[in-house]
């Protein structure tokens, strides 16, 4: 087993439970010159997720047998952070898309093709029809047309069959086409839109708010001491434990309002036409709810005991930047960290 990279340990005064956004970035920078690597922004990125406390990208690290060389850590980047496999998906699917639709074009140019030979057919047993002098004559002309009619509905039969399976080809492309996109916004662990996602609705909210929309607010939640709990139960009860969270959020808001996993252990809710007094109540509803909640080992049903949230939610100021917005209500978060936790405060 790979010696487990070390744990970035907070600079914050005061209790808090994640380590400021420098630390991560000097504990990823030192992690890669020890390892040897090259401080590319794939190298620096894995490693940034990873001392955050990405759980996927931890539980695979610290699980990987060999040596965490180049080769190693490029594909725990491909696997977990390059748009790149996702994109190959994307372009497969459009690529395949293109090709149902040039044969459906081929299809209906057949059908045009095939209207014209008939229709061409009819008009020479039509000039026959007028110049049939006898019964056999006018016979062979009612015969003619009979075995053109006859094979004009056998091609539109073979066309009907084709022109449903490339309608059928299509529509089954376009939903895995579709597919693929809510997966590029998705949170694999907890099912909920992931920072992607997040970072492309507020800037739509943000700017619908400068435009002169309703208020917005936008609450940043963390799980109380989740990094202990995590090392004395293991990961997996600490992803069972953001599973819980996140549908705990899902089931407690309503409407519009958006629920994203922001990064290990931190969630992010953004309320539209909402101002700060609503979205407190809100906030604290979902804390009493998740304080409720009893975390069960489901391997042999132990009680591992009840977690908490802090939260600190801020109503965005026209003009100021979402950079700005997500800093002041990760400070009041912080500030209920600091005034004991399982709380939630405003921004100033």
């Amino acid at each position: 087993m790979a010696e487990s990279p070390s744990e970035v340990a907070s600079s914050h005064s005061g209790p808090t439970s994640a380590p400021r956004p420098q630390d991560l970035a000097r504990a990823a920078m030192d992690k890669i010159a020890a390892l040897g690597l090259e401080p590319t922004p794939q190298m620096f990125e894995l490693w940034f997720r990873y001392f955050q406390g990405d759980p996927e990208i931890k539980r695979a690290i610290n699980a990987h047998p060999g040596i965490l060389d180049e080769t190693a850590c490029y594909l725990f980047y491909k696997r977990f952070l390059s748009e790149t496999a996702r994109s190959d998906a994307i372009k497969t699917i459009s690529d395949r898309i293109q090709q149902a639709v040039g044969d459906l074009a081929g299809t209906i140019d057949s059908v045009k093709s095939m209207t014209s030979d008939y229709t061409g057919s009819l008009n020479v047993v039509s000039e026959k029809i007028k110049k049939a002098k006898t019964l056999e004559e006018l016979g062979d002309a009612v015969s003619s047309i009979v075995e053109d009619t006859s094979r004009m509905l056998q091609k539109n039969q073979n066309l009907e069959v084709e022109l449903t399976n490339s309608s059928t080809q299509v529509a089954e492309l376009k939903k895995n086409l579709d597919n693929v996109r809510r997966e590029a916004l998705t949170d694999g662990l907890t099912g909920l839109s992931n920072r992607k996602a997040f970072d492309k609705q507020i800037r739509e909210w943000v700017g619908d708010s400068a435009a002169g929309g309703g208020e917005l607010c936008l609450l940043m939640l963390d799980i109380d001491h989740f990094k202990s709990f995590n090392d004395t139960y293991g990961h997996q009860v600490g992803d069972q434990v953001l599973r819980l969270v996140a549908r705990t959020l899902v089931d407690g808001i309503k409407g519009a309002d958006f629920a994203a996993r922001f990064g290990g252990e931190e969630f992010a809710i953004i309320f539209p036409n909402t101002p700060a007094s609503a979205a407190e109540r809100v906030a604290d509803s979902l804390r009493r709810a998740v304080e409720n909640k009893e975390v069960v080992n489901k391997s042999n049903n132990k009680s591992l005991g009840r977690i908490t949230f802090s939260g600190g939610i801020a109503q965005y100021v026209k003009g100021e930047t979402i950079t700005n917005f997500i800093d002041r209500a990760d400070a009041a978060l912080y500030e209920a960290k600091h005034s004991g936790r399982n709380c939630i405060k405003q921004a100033k």
